[in-house]
């Protein structure tokens, strides 16, 4: 019976820490999710309080949970490839003739920058203050340049190594987020429209008479 007595205060007390731990989880959880959805709406510029009022929660225990703003933006970064693994990682079936994987390609790049370029954008601007962006950016983009290879691996795979690595790098660079951007905001394009200019790019890029151009090094500045 006294064992009994000595080992109860123990085990009452670790359900109060336990569910401290819970709700701090959940608290930083809600907070991260408010954060994100600010900036997918296009809050750039987040306040502690608009954080805080969309997660109803303290803005105290937003500084109690996060390192400032700046670790909150980047928390949220962090949940982007979680939420969007289904257009950054998706490739087209190996079988797919030429047109289904052009098709396939810019329908996911359209999609992943209508849902997610406000978040892209904020990365981008932020990554000249913050070197953790800088690294969450280029694994973003690193993912973005493996999906065009995977898609257009047939293509790639009869040319030579610097005329592969330049059309990679030519359809990356027409179908990237700057691109997007530029095409939506200072063009005016539809989302449409833009599916449609890119399918007919690509198209173009990866015939045999624009492949035949991509002759190696022909600045004579190799790489």
């Amino acid at each position: 019976m006294w064992l009994m007595r000595l080992q109860s205060p123990s085990v009452q007390g670790d359900t109060p820490i336990d569910g401290r731990r819970a709700r701090r989880d959940r608290s930083r959880k809600a907070v991260v999710d408010a954060a994100f959805e600010l900036i997918l709406e296009g809050k750039g510029q987040l306040s502690t309080d608009d954080v805080a009022e969309r997660a109803g929660v303290s803005a105290s225990s937003i500084f109690r949970n996060f390192d400032g703003l700046a670790d909150l933006q980047q928390q949220a970064l962090e949940q982007f490839r979680d939420r969007y693994s289904h257009l950054l990682g998706a490739t087209p079936s190996p079988h797919a003739d030429l047109d289904d994987r052009i098709a396939f390609f810019v329908r996911n790049r359209v999609d992943l920058y209508h849902q997610a370029h406000p978040l892209m954008s904020m990365a981008r601007a932020r990554a000249f203050d913050h070197d953790v962006l800088v690294e969450a950016v280029a694994r973003n983009r690193a993912i973005l340049a493996e999906q065009t290879r995977a898609c257009f691996d047939p293509e790639l795979a009869t040319l030579e190594p610097s005329q592969a690595a330049d059309l990679v790098a030519i359809v990356d660079s027409l179908t990237s987020p700057e691109g997007f951007e530029l095409m939506t905001r200072t063009h005016a394009r539809s989302r449409k429209r833009v599916a449609v200019a890119w399918i007919a790019a690509l198209h173009a890029l990866v015939t045999a008479d624009y492949i035949a151009g991509l002759t190696p090094d022909v600045t004579g500045g190799g790489r």
